[in-house]
């Protein structure tokens, strides 16, 4: 009888990581002249430029994904033939790590501080796989203390996303996509964790309503920390009030947490900010 363990093949997870991570370095090796291409949409005029490093970080979102799917059939279980479909709720935190990681490469490119982003980068991505490696082998067992460090996880990668976001100055096109779908992908994770059922549809909402606000803060004269403690802020008292009405709770059970994160939240930005 095999027996489970919390670390994943190590190989494995050597290769993924090293992957993902030679990946970002040939930003700094190779690179073309930026392509741009127009195209109209119900008679709006949209300009999208296309470089290197946008497509580096489309692959290695994928391959993050792919990796992640690797390095959890090491593990000798049976479920994972049984129910393939599992393992992609394992795959939201690698790829939010990823897209942090690029993102914020993207910022410093050119930069000292863009050795030190990769140094941490690669820790922390190989960190993440032994995580979510760890919770997928431990699914069958009560484990608060992992669903707790996951859902912090997601929410500071997501802060980090947001801030690399507007430090970058890229167009809102390009934020609104990057922002929504990391809001979609940590409140999704999120209400997993909590509930331990998927809610597309309230992940959806969530991701819309944080889209809508990153349209009204795009002009508005806030630092990147300030914007990026606030959007989470949002996906964070937006996925605790969706969790309490799917939970039927009341009174101060449902207003409390949302609160004390929103007043958190403004506390911190004001002195920080």
């Amino acid at each position: 009888m095999q027996r489970k363990t919390s670390l994943p093949d190590l190989e494995r997870l050597s290769i993924v990581t090293a992957t993902i991570m030679f990946a970002f370095a040939l930003t700094q090796l190779i690179s073309f002249p930026t392509q741009k291409y127009s195209f109209t949409i119900f008679g709006l005029l949209i300009s999208i430029a296309l470089n290197f490093h946008i497509i580096v970080i489309v692959i290695t979102v994928l391959l993050a994904a792919a990796g992640m799917d690797w390095i959890i059939q090491s593990c000798p279980n049976d479920k994972i033939d049984d129910h393939r479909l599992l393992t992609i709720r394992h795959w939201i935190v690698p790829v939010l790590t990823s897209m942090v990681i690029g993102v914020a490469l993207f910022s410093f490119s050119g930069s000292v501080l863009w050795w030190v982003v990769y140094f941490l980068g690669s820790l922390l991505l190989f960190a993440v796989f032994i995580a979510e490696y760890s919770v997928f082998t431990a699914e069958d067992k009560i484990n608060p203390l992992a669903i707790i460090g996951l859902t912090a996880l997601s929410f500071v990668l997501f802060l980090l996303l947001s801030i690399a976001v507007f430090s970058a100055g890229i167009r809102l096109y390009l934020r609104l996509p990057l922002l929504g779908v990391g809001a979609l992908m940590v409140s999704l994770r999120t209400l997993f964790l909590r509930l331990g059922k998927w809610y597309p549809l309230w992940g959806l909402v969530i991701s819309l309503i944080t889209a809508e606000i990153v349209v009204g803060f795009h002009y508005l004269p806030l630092s990147p920390i300030r914007l990026g403690l606030v959007l989470v802020g949002v996906v964070y008292v937006l996925s605790s009030a969706v969790s309490a009405i799917i939970e039927a709770r009341k009174s101060w059970a449902f207003w409390g947490e949302p609160i004390a994160m929103l007043l958190l939240v403004l506390i911190v930005s004001i002195f920080l900010g």
